[in-house]
């Protein structure tokens, strides 16, 4: 993570709220009217209070009753436009952040995706963008909110008494909205941060064993798995409670500080009638009574500040990983002003390859042709972690080579072939294939929107997946549900199969199709490759000696070199 400032977090932050200057403008009026109208209404029913007493105010104790009323009405008619700005604000906020992270995650290479913890990505795109909620809605407007209400306290509090009372009134507003808030933000700072980080590692962990459940049941390592959830949650537990009580320390200061505030203003005033010589100075009782009543109810914009840097902390923290996200740099730029071109032929030659300049090379001198026009299946056999799908993968431009001109289509080197072009003619397909909880038609339709049902269905013939489809109560129209539809990994690789047939690239690339499925899927699956191999050509990695049976050419890749095998 890049080390920034908090100062520079909260500008990167604020220069999305120029959009909505106006509505920020009404939250901050609203809010200070609000927070002005709850310290008259204090002050007031003390006035009222004395009137009561038989004291000679200058206004009824009914008229103090109705402009009570009143006040309070205005105070809660203004809470509500404060309330509903700030909530505007942040979630239209929220909403843009969350599609500049889709669509940053949209600009990476497919290599920076693979790069990143699932688990973490979706405790950003979640957690994280929904605790700035709190920076934008609770943070922003309180603190412009709070500057303007103290001042204007401390000068009510200034005519109405003395200034030397605003003065002593403006130390404790210094030190409870100011002071504390930093100090309690620095003490907190670095748990809060590991707090957020050990959160997200445990989301990836906890989904992690979701995603795996069924395999802990087989071996029986449930309840192990369980133990270590335990262990972290009560790990992440523990940091929680530290924080919350450090911040219940700096609480319990902010409230003995605004008593304190209270007291000072007494003693203050009893120095000065005692010892001033000056009848301007002097401060008659129910002066006294007003300030005291200033004092202690004006507080409540400043103790909100105050109470933000526990969550501020986490805030700040989760607004750093956003940041970092939307300041990562592609290791792989989208290529958008090259050429476009129509799949006829691929040529490899002299491919060497490794992760950095410091590991050893994983290919070595790797040299593969294929035409579109010789209908063949190539298959690349070879142990498991030995580069065969890093072969593929720089097929698809994943990765940075030394040389672009090792790879050509056409004849025309990889790196200045248009993304989109070479992504329309080559499709690599994997090991798992990924069904979106929607129809199976819509699953299909990913590959090629405009696709007619004529399409879809011959799609599905040819992956020998037509029949399975059409057993199904709804047929095409089928929701994908694991709680509910029970698909085999088989079914789930060839209606994968079908998606891509309706693409119709013209260079299909494979990754261990058949390693997870049954012998009867396999065989099925296989089958359906020989049948489209005259629309495309087709490169296979396998493992496996039975997929491997389809081949019309075989190469072995072995310590990084490609051999055919006859």
């Amino acid at each position: 993570m890049k080390k920034r400032s908090v100062f520079k977090v909260i500008l990167s932050l604020l220069k999305l709220v120029d959009k909505f200057i106006f509505v920020l403008f009404l939250a901050v009026l609203n809010g200070a009217i609000g927070n002005l109208l709850a310290v008259s209404i204090s002050t007031l029913s003390i006035i009222a209070l004395a009137s009561l007493l038989g004291l000679e105010i200058g206004i009824s104790f009914i008229a103090l009753l109705i402009i009570i009323v009143v006040c309070g009405i205005l105070r809660g008619v203004v809470r509500y436009f404060e309330q509903y700005s700030n909530h505007y604000i942040a979630f239209k906020i929220l909403a843009i952040i969350r599609h500049k992270v889709f669509k940053k995650l949209e600009s990476l290479s497919i290599s920076d995706i693979d790069d990143k913890e699932k688990g973490n990505m979706m405790e950003m795109i979640t957690a994280d963008i929904e605790t700035l909620e709190v920076f934008y809605a609770h943070t922003v407007s309180p603190t412009l909110i709070a500057l303007i209400v103290s001042i204007v306290n401390l000068t009510i509090l200034g005519i109405v008494t003395n200034f030397v009372l605003s003065f002593v009134l403006l130390f404790f507003y210094i030190v409870v909205g100011v002071v504390i808030p930093l100090i309690s933000y620095k003490v907190l700072e670095k748990d809060g941060r590991s707090y957020r980080y050990e959160l997200a590692s445990f989301n990836s962990f906890f989904l992690d064993a979701l995603k795996g459940i069924k395999e802990l049941k087989f071996f029986n390592k449930v309840d192990e798995k369980s133990k270590n959830i335990d262990e972290k949650s009560s790990s992440l537990d523990k940091k929680r409670v530290k924080s919350n009580n450090k911040a219940s320390i700096f609480k319990a200061i902010s409230s003995s500080m605004i008593i304190l505030s209270a007291l000072t203003i007494i003693l203050v005033t009893f120095l000065i009638n005692t010892y001033s010589s000056s009848l301007s100075l002097y401060i008659k009782p129910y002066e006294l009574i007003i300030g005291v009543v200033i004092a202690l109810s004006s507080f409540g914009p400043l103790v909100a500040l105050s109470a933000l840097p526990l969550n501020l902390v986490q805030t700040f923290s989760s607004g750093n990983r956003i940041l970092d996200l939307l300041d990562e740099k592609p290791s792989l730029n989208e290529v958008k002003d090259g050429v476009n071109f129509e799949y006829n032929s691929l040529n490899v030659s002299n491919l060497s390859f490794k992760y950095s300049k410091d590991d050893k090379e994983v290919l070595k001198n790797i040299n593969l042709s294929l035409n579109l026009n010789e209908n063949k299946i190539i298959v690349i056999k070879g142990e498991s972690g030995i580069g065969k799908s890093t072969l593929l993968k720089l097929l698809l431009r994943y990765y940075k080579v030394s040389d672009y001109n090792m790879i050509k289509y056409n004849d025309i080197s990889i790196n200045k072939i248009n993304t989109s072009s070479l992504l329309d003619n080559v499709t690599m397909f994997s090991q798992s294939t990924y069904l979106f909880n929607d129809t199976i038609l819509n699953n299909l339709k990913i590959a090629s929107l405009n696709a007619s049902n004529d399409e879809v269905i011959d799609a599905l013939k040819k992956a020998s997946i037509y029949n399975f489809v059409f057993s199904l109560k709804d047929n095409l129209n089928t929701v994908i549900d694991p709680q509910k539809l029970n698909i085999s990994l088989g079914e789930k690789q060839r209606l994968g199969l079908a998606r891509v047939i309706l693409r119709k690239p013209k260079l299909l690339l494979l990754d261990e199709p058949t390693a997870n499925i049954d012998l009867e899927n396999e065989v099925l699956f296989l089958n359906s490759l020989k049948t489209i191999k005259k629309d495309m050509s087709i490169i296979i990695i396998t493992h496996k000696d039975s997929t491997s049976k389809i081949a019309d050419i075989t190469y072995k890749l072995e310590n990084g070199e490609l051999y055919e095998v006859k």
